[in-house]
């Protein structure tokens, strides 16, 4: 890969691309207007959006990729979150009809004083902290005289998710170096995923908790590309920073943070040959392992409670989700953990069985956007098996030159078999999917050994995805 070198030139959003996130933003605003019942949408839509250039400009100084990728997801959130309200509004008379939506989310935001403190909305704890940022932006439009309406928080949930997209970026450029064409197949795939769509284009608080594990992968990364002990020193601060915000959006991926930790320390400690400082810090690093052995201990037995917790809570879920049958339950939910483990991963990306399932007029937003989500995943899953080929390719070279490949497929894997084992749900993998989306990029096209071999993969993988289709049809009508 290309050395990296933050003020070299990269892919720049062309005039094309400018013209259409400002189509998809306008179509955008007069659509969440409609369903929302005010002109205001513009207003909110534009401050977000001159807002967001402004902090992409100041952090990825001369980052254009991180520029194009910002302006195409928050045009696309904005455009999609349009269309979602729409629907809504004409189908179930509400412009949300996301369950969380319209249950948890927006009936704890107050239009107007009394505004709740942070003390009464730190009483709903794992939904506080983005009530709690949701409400400081509704505080800010009532003092401008905006009108009140889900609009809001949606438009900020993809202000924010188009920022992750900046950091997703970013981060590839850690690995990529200046390789613009990858930079840009990297910004694409992440502006047009179904999970990152969903969370920026509803109201859900899945935009703060990818935004923060966006933010450990990329530290994480960005040390191990750049091993100083400063960039270790800033690493560990923006974790803690994660975690700390973390308690209050999803609290059991904070154990998910020290297993990625442990995982980029031991990709550092093999990626160079021993000497005596390495072999210091490592005794170092396990003597605090062997003093509170036992607290370790319990770490992971109450990371396997929360695993067997979340199989309960989501197992109503699984059977709605598995198509209108109870096939996904029979044959995934119910077996032992090594079978849900193989089945659930190929469940995990198949989702959902028959890929068509969602598309009528009695799904919410949320399952119209998961239908798109499932043949997004259909199309690109090529790539990532490419990935993984190289990555493998990679372990038979000069793997020490290629830690931070071997640490993406490590985690990916890591966490599909976590999201796997614990709940099956869909969405929880959004936080994870920015790697999935890097790894994606590996496979240089350009080249015609590789477009050769890309032609074998997807035609065994779109030949597999047709036969288990037609054996869903015979099992379900059996």
């Amino acid at each position: 890969m290309k050395k990296y070198n933050k003020y070299s030139k990269s892919y720049h959003p062309s005039a094309i691309t400018l013209l259409f996130v400002i189509l998809l933003i306008v179509v955008g605003s007069i659509l969440q207007g409609y369903a929302n019942g005010t002109a205001h949408t513009f207003i909110i839509a534009i401050s977000l959006f001159i807002l967001g250039l402004a902090i992409v400009n100041l952090i990825f100084f001369k980052g254009k990729a991180e520029l194009r990728v910002f302006l195409l997801t928050y045009g696309v959130c904005v455009f999609v979150g349009g269309l979602v309200q729409s629907y809504s509004l004409i189908v179930f008379d509400n412009p949300q009809s996301t369950f969380d939506a319209i249950n948890f989310f927006f009936p704890n935001i107050i239009s107007s004083p009394p505004f709740p403190s942070e003390v009464e909305l730190a009483s709903a704890m794992e939904y506080a902290l983005p009530i709690m940022i949701w409400q400081e932006i509704y505080k800010l439009t009532w003092l401008l005289g905006i009108d009140f309406g889900p609009y809001i928080g949606v438009m900020f949930n993809a202000f924010v998710v188009a920022i992750t997209g900046s950091l997703t970026v970013r981060t590839a450029r850690e690995v990529y170096g200046d390789d613009a064409w990858r930079l840009r197949r990297v910004g694409t795939l992440f502006a047009f995923c179904g999970l990152f769509i969903l969370f920026g284009s509803v109201l859900l608080r899945g935009s703060f908790i990818i935004f923060l594990n966006a933010l450990v992968l990329w530290v994480i990364i960005r040390w191990l590309v750049r091993a100083s002990f400063l960039n270790l020193l800033l690493a560990i601060f923006f974790t803690g920073v994660a975690v700390f915000f973390m308690t209050y959006l999803r609290w059991e991926t904070n154990i998910l943070f020290g297993l990625f930790w442990l995982l980029a320390f031991l990709s550092w400690y093999f990626k160079d040959k021993l000497n005596l400082k390495r072999i210091t810090i490592f005794f170092l690093s396990i003597l605090p392992l062997i003093i509170f052995r036992d607290t370790i201990v319990e770490y992971f037995n109450f990371f396997q409670n929360i695993g067997e917790i979340g199989l309960t809570q989501y197992n109503e879920i699984s059977k709605i989700e598995s198509s209108g049958s109870s096939l996904g339950e029979k044959f995934i939910i119910n077996q032992p953990l090594p079978i849900r483990l193989a089945l659930g991963s190929v469940f995990l990306i198949l989702f959902p069985i028959p890929f068509w399932s969602y598309f009528n007029t009695i799904s919410t937003d949320y399952h119209w956007i998961m239908g798109y989500n499932g043949i997004y995943k259909i199309l690109i899953m090529p790539l990532v098996f490419a990935g993984f080929f190289t990555v493998y390719r990679f372990l038979k070279e000069d793997w020490r030159q290629r830690v931070p490949f071997i640490f993406l497929a490590i985690y990916i894997l890591l966490t599909i078999a976590v999201v796997v084992s614990t709940s099956q749900e869909q969405r929880h993998y959004a936080q994870f999917m920015n790697a999935l989306i890097i790894l994606a990029a590996l496979p240089d096209t350009r080249i015609k050994q590789v477009r050769t071999k890309m032609l074998l993969i997807s035609g065994v993988w779109f030949s597999s995805v047709a036969l288990l289709h037609i054996a869903w049809v015979v099992i379900k009508w059996l």
